[in-house]
């Protein structure tokens, strides 16, 4: 009965290759006014994308799109590799700046565009592409900005990771997310557990934003950016409510066992419509995102965190697993009361 109770009394365990240190000190976290990222110029990058129209895989659009995305990283200084190969007899093209060999964190977002409108309320628009001004160029357009505003020397720590083909899924036999597959099944093990967290940004620039916790994503990775944003008093933005549980990008990294999160409002009307335009977006919805991410790399690189991956099945499992302890326990105690009891 020692032994049973000792194990009571012991941590959890969890199915991570990875810990988690617990880090509640913001002390270090940067104010409003030290941060740099800014909405007005990220908006530019979002309609910029828009511009070139709708960006489907393989499409001439989103090749012209992908080399805006690359002039405008290397005009930051940032480092590029290009990664292609092709699925469906479509060429594809993941685009990866800075810390390409082993970076600890990777922020992601993915730069195409869906092929068909199939949530539009007019039957008629449906077999047409959408122009994603929120679902891909929201993601992409903060990336850019991140890319001009994160502190020198972020680039031997953090990847900017533009994702093709994510939003093909149910169309012509293609599946979701198949760029930010292909890039984690080509990261080696030693990649893999260099990555401290994954950072997904996705459907984020919505006017009327309301991001809520993504269901899937790792929850002391969720806890503590929106820690950041209640300091920085977005806290009305970043709600500390639970929201969907999203089949994203971030998916392939937490089946790899690195801690991943999807920032996303998956409450938008226009979503896969032909009104996914920018007007509906906002430079104020892409600025508290913006802040909230440049708060939590720049804490990172100077306090890490080490933040665990845990598997939602497994924890209810080691719950029910100590209710039968207990009771064995309970049941134990019972009898030899009773004998003690019929002794005396």
């Amino acid at each position: 009965m020692v032994v049973l109770l000792t194990l009571l009394l012991l941590p959890l365990p969890v199915n991570s290759s990875k810990e988690f240190t617990a880090v509640n000190e913001y002390s270090i976290l940067p104010q409003q006014c030290c941060l740099e990222f800014n909405g007005t110029r990220a908006f530019t990058y979002l309609e910029d994308q828009c511009a070139f129209g709708p960006r489907p895989p393989g499409s001439s659009n989103l090749t012209a799109c992908g080399d805006y995305i690359i002039a405008s990283l290397e005009n930051q200084g940032w480092n590029i590799q290009r990664q292609t190969w092709t699925h469906l007899d479509t060429p594809l093209r993941n685009i990866i700046a800075g810390a390409s060999s082993s970076p600890r964190y990777v922020l992601i977002a993915h730069y195409d565009t869906r092929p068909i409108a199939d949530m539009d309320s007019n039957l008629e628009n449906r077999a047409q592409p959408i122009l994603g001004a929120n679902d891909g160029a929201s993601g992409v357009a903060a990336l850019l900005e991140l890319a001009c505003v994160l502190p020198e020397g972020a680039q031997n720590a953090v990847t900017l990771l533009f994702v093709d083909a994510e939003d093909s899924g149910n169309w012509n036999g293609w599946d979701y997310i198949v760029g930010s597959t292909y890039y984690v099944n080509s990261l080696t093990e030693y990649q893999k557990n260099n990555i401290q967290a994954a950072v997904l940004l996705d459907m984020m620039g919505d006017a009327d934003l309301q991001l809520k916790h993504e269901l899937s994503s790792t929850p002391s990775l969720v806890n503590a950016i929106w820690q950041i944003a209640a300091d920085l008093q977005y806290d009305d933005v970043f709600l500390d409510v639970p929201g969907y549980n999203i089949g994203d990008d971030h998916r392939p990294f937490l089946r790899a066992g690195i801690p991943a999160i999807d920032i996303i409002d998956f409450d938008y009307p226009p979503w896969h419509t032909l009104e996914d335009t920018p007007d509906k977006c906002s430079p104020e919805s892409l600025e508290a995102v913006g802040r909230v991410v440049e708060a939590f790399v720049q804490k990172q690189l100077v306090a890490p965190t080490i933040f665990r991956v845990t598997d939602p099945w497994f924890l209810p499992l080691i719950f029910a697993l100590m209710i039968l302890v207990i009771v064995v326990i309970v049941l134990i105690l019972l009898v030899l009361w009773r004998k003690r009891q019929s002794f005396d």
